[in-house]
């Protein structure tokens, strides 16, 4: 009897599994269920060509990503950590127990450059909302005692940060004029809005402040008549309000007046001490 030869054996062996392992993967993608196609309601985009375009960016390269869409979610993965972005027919959201910073700034770039922006574009308004400089609609960030909270609006684009006038000490300024920002002891105060409102004789000044986590500084609000002359002014100081976890401070502060001094409020001014 001839002596068999045991590497033919091995080697017929390893491409019977080999055949086999192939025919298994075969059946197994044909029966898995393919991957739904999600619309936006009222666009051109889907929860398919957003994470599409997420996985082109250099962070998804880098950061070995890789994403799937069910119904109603992208599953991003980058190394391992998996980030569920929901969505609810408007927004897509994401909670979770870490930082998620940098996925869900490439992946509202992506959002936005599907909207028609270049690309990363966005960025750079990105870094200037996680970092507190202002307030977005349509974008929200909240840490809860590190519990993490993502929103994007995703029907129509966002606005994006335009560099704009800043000013670092007190000055004078029309009741219209609020298109600038204001720097002063390490703070930034931006979105700022003015209303002088006749139904009750008040002035009313809403804005945001970011730059530091602690906003233990006081915040003064100065009126003016046409020529300068100081009328009226008010100081608040901003630990009296909650950021509720936002990367800035939303505040608002109201000046009440007599009818006269009312009508005679044509400027006005801000500091903070």
């Amino acid at each position: 009897m001839k002596k068999v030869n045991i590497n033919i054996i091995m080697i017929v062996v390893i491409l019977v599994i080999l055949i086999a392992t192939i025919i298994f993967l075969i059946i197994y993608r044909n029966n898995k269920e393919p991957e739904p196609l999600v619309g936006v309601p009222d666009t051109a985009l889907t929860l398919n060509s957003i994470r599409d375009k997420f996985l082109t960016s250099d962070y998804a390269s880098t950061n070995n990503c890789r994403g799937s869409v069910t119904t109603d979610a992208i599953i991003i993965t980058c190394h391992n950590q998996e980030y569920n972005f929901v969505f609810n027919g408007y927004e897509l959201v994401l909670e979770s127990a870490t930082n998620s910073n940098d996925v869900f700034k490439y992946l509202v770039n992506a959002i936005e450059e599907l909207h028609g922006y270049e690309e990363n574009e966005y960025l750079a308004t990105m870094d200037k909302f996680l970092a507190g400089g202002f307030a977005i609609t349509g974008l929200s960030y909240r840490n809860d005692s590190n519990n993490y909270r993502y929103s994007v609006y995703i029907l129509e684009p966002l606005d994006k940060y335009l560099d704009k006038e800043s000013i670092n000490n007190e000055t004078i300024k029309d009741l219209t004029a609020t298109d600038y920002q204001f720097s002063s002891l390490g703070y930034t105060i931006n979105n700022i809005e003015i209303v002088k409102d006749d139904f009750i004789n008040s002035v009313i000044l809403t804005a945001i402040i970011g730059g530091n986590d602690d906003y233990n500084v006081n915040f003064t609000l100065n009126l003016y008549d046409s020529s300068n002359n100081l009328l009226t002014s008010r100081t608040i100081n901003l630990n009296e309000y909650n950021d509720y976890g936002n990367p800035y401070l939303g505040f608002d502060i109201m000046i009440e007046l007599d009818e006269e001094t009312f009508n005679a409020v044509a400027k006005y001014s801000i500091r903070l001490s």
